[in-house]
């Protein structure tokens, strides 16, 4: 699998993996360069059709697990993962620091798309999103993860009672690291645990932290508490 690369298609900056798109998984991780909504008539019209999609579907996230199958025409509400088997159909992701992955298998085709806070990684989000994956047909052997930029291990200071939690569920130490009597923690390393424990070995990273990037991404911790960049995954229409 080649590298991701920095794109821009009609005023959106985004990074994806060219051969995963190729293969009719279209994707993105968009910078703060590009418009920061998907949904507004005018932005959302130009986004569809930079992409060639029929529409997109987002979620009023909650640092959750709920995760909702759009593959009727439903339109939901809350949650916090949206698994596509529809063609055509964007499920939208915002993040400010919260790790955005998403899982697809291509040859099946299906994806989904999750926010995973410390919250939502600490339950586990992403077990569940592969698992109802594999429920409904898709191969782990095939299975491709992606994880978009977030803060990361070099600037996510947390409480010693996050520390305290995620031991409790399991994940290992060292998903943490001590500096100066200090505890970061890595959001993507900890997913990569869970992935890892289910036998996912095709996972890539865009290895960008969101704190430190320099203000190409949102960062809710630099002081960005309105402001979110979109990530999207879908099902390329035929």
């Amino acid at each position: 699998m080649t590298e991701f690369v920095l794109e821009k298609k009609s005023g959106w900056e985004y990074y994806h993996l060219p051969e995963l798109t190729a293969a009719g998984i279209i994707h993105g991780f968009f910078t703060r360069r590009s418009p920061s909504s998907v949904f507004d008539k005018e932005e959302g019209r130009a986004f569809l059709d930079a992409f060639s999609l029929e529409d997109a579907i987002a979620l009023q996230q909650e640092h959750g697990q709920e995760i909702h199958v759009a593959d009727n025409g439903d339109r939901p509400g809350r949650g916090d993962g949206i698994l596509l088997a529809r063609r055509g159909i964007a499920g939208v992701i915002k993040t400010a620091d919260c790790l955005c992955v998403v899982l697809a298998d291509p040859a099946f085709p299906m994806a989904v798309i999750v926010h995973a806070g410390w919250r939502g990684t600490l339950k586990k989000i992403t077990t569940k999103a592969l698992n109802m994956m594999v429920e409904r047909g898709a191969a782990r052997q095939r299975m491709i993860a992606l994880f978009g930029p977030s803060i990361r291990g070099c600037c996510y200071e947390v409480g010693p009672e996050v520390c305290d939690a995620f031991m409790h569920e399991g994940f290992p130490e060292d998903v943490f690291s001590r500096r100066n009597d200090r505890l970061f923690l890595d959001l993507a390393k900890a997913n990569g645990e869970l992935l890892k424990d289910e036998g996912i070995r095709a996972v890539h990273d865009v290895g960008i932290c969101t704190y430190c990037s320099g203000g190409v991404f949102a960062s809710y911790r630099r002081g960005a508490r309105n402001e979110r960049q979109v990530n999207f995954v879908a099902i390329k229409d035929r």
